[in-house]
């Protein structure tokens, strides 16, 4: 402990001597009383706490609680981490708790700058200071989210790679934006980062260095034409439990606005979609070909879009044509049953329309009508043997 720092201690012990002496609280035992001057005479932890052993009820006891906490807060070395910690630990309820958190989170607080962080980090994406316990560290974060731990002065004190998390096997591509520390939790300092892999995955990240945790959360989906990303993140589906950690990272996901969240039900059109064209990949090529429809659920977009569209009335279905989520579809709904079937479905094309669609006389054959420039063409689809023919 510096003599400065002695000094000051004694200064504020004096200071609160002085606020206690006037208040001496009358109706006491006059042995409560004698023991509380002499304690203000000459203060000693050991003294205050063998008047709290002897009068603990006493309505002396709150001033001499907050003399004991002074003497025994302002006799830690401020330098002294373990020191801080254990007073905080040992005395949750002292009002001096504040002054110690603080101490702990200088202790914990980074001196460099961003610019001195980079110019001792070395090769890397970003760099940042770090303090852990009142020593100085580098963070460093480099391509393939190599991740290197720095002396102060730019020696390597360790190193190791972090995981890429990616549901399509897509490589690191960049950070989103600078790395920084941030306390999600309101205890220890993590290094949050975000990142993409190509441009469908987007990741934030918080990783804590001194235990080797890594908390990921992604967000993944197709790349809208103003740039934005459109699609879901797998750790914000209803009914999860998260850590505290990936819940403050599923909420970094949902503010961003980069980031544009699909609905359930677009998300379920979009499954129905990919669906149908995986199942019937020669279906806009073949001259004659069986199709398989796909059940449309109820809560899909598409659906709802049906309900709203101009509707053909055949036998046993009733179809209508929908242009939705950059496709076009065209949706039957069963009669009998009420479900709603997807029935053709294709990516939208410039210059190619669907100009108008009818049921022949048997009332199962949909004619649909498609123009694509000046040339037209037509394609039969049989609803009762789910059976397409091409027609020039």
């Amino acid at each position: 402990m510096t003599f400065f720092h002695y000094i000051y201690g004694m200064k504020r012990i004096l200071l609160l001597l002085w606020v206690l002496l006037p208040q001496v609280v009358l109706g006491q035992s006059k042995a409560e009383t004698s023991q509380y001057a002499k304690l203000l005479k000459k203060p000693t932890v050991k003294a205050a706490e063998k008047f709290m052993d002897k009068f603990p009820e006493s309505a002396y006891a709150p001033k001499v609680l907050r003399l004991r906490d002074s003497l025994l807060f302002y006799a830690l070395n401020p330098e002294d981490t373990k020191g801080v910690k254990a007073f905080v630990e040992e005395h949750p309820e002292s009002p001096f708790r504040e002054l110690a958190e603080a101490r702990i989170r200088q202790h914990n607080t980074s001196p460099l700058t961003h610019e001195e962080a980079l110019s001792r980090a070395g090769k890397c994406l970003d760099a940042v200071g770090w303090r852990k316990d009142n020593v100085d560290y580098i963070l460093v974060l480099a391509d393939n989210l190599e991740f290197r731990l720095l002396e102060k002065d730019g020696t390597l004190f360790s190193g190791r790679t972090l995981v890429n998390y990616t549901l399509s096997d897509l490589p690191f591509t960049d950070l989103a934006g600078p790395i920084e520390l941030v306390a999600p939790t309101g205890g220890r300092n993590y290094l949050h980062f975000a990142y993409y892999n190509g441009p469908t995955e987007y990741v934030e990240a918080l990783y804590l260095p001194e235990k080797d945790i890594l908390y990921q959360a992604l967000f993944y989906g197709k790349v809208l034409p103003d740039g934005r990303l459109e699609g879901q993140s797998p750790e914000a589906m209803e009914g999860l439990t998260l850590t505290p950690e990936v819940a403050w990272l599923v909420n970094k996901l949902k503010t961003n606005p980069s980031l544009v969240q699909l609905t359930r039900a677009d998300s379920l059109t979009d499954a129905s979609l990919q669906w149908w064209q995986e199942r019937n990949p020669k279906a806009l090529t073949a001259q004659q070909v069986k199709l398989a429809f796909g059940k449309l659920d109820k809560d899909a977009s598409l659906v709802e879009a049906f309900q709203a569209a101009r509707k053909e009335k055949g036998k046993s279905y009733t179809v209508a044509k929908v242009l939705l989520r950059d496709h076009l579809a065209v949706v039957a709904k069963s009669k009998a049953s009420g479900e709603c079937l997807l029935v053709w479905a294709e990516p939208i094309v410039k210059g190619k329309e669907l100009r108008t669609f009818y049921f022949e006389n048997d009332g199962t054959t949909l004619d649909l009508v498609f123009y694509q420039g000046k040339t037209m063409f037509k394609l039969k689809l049989s609803l009762a043997s789910q059976t397409l023919y091409r027609l020039k």
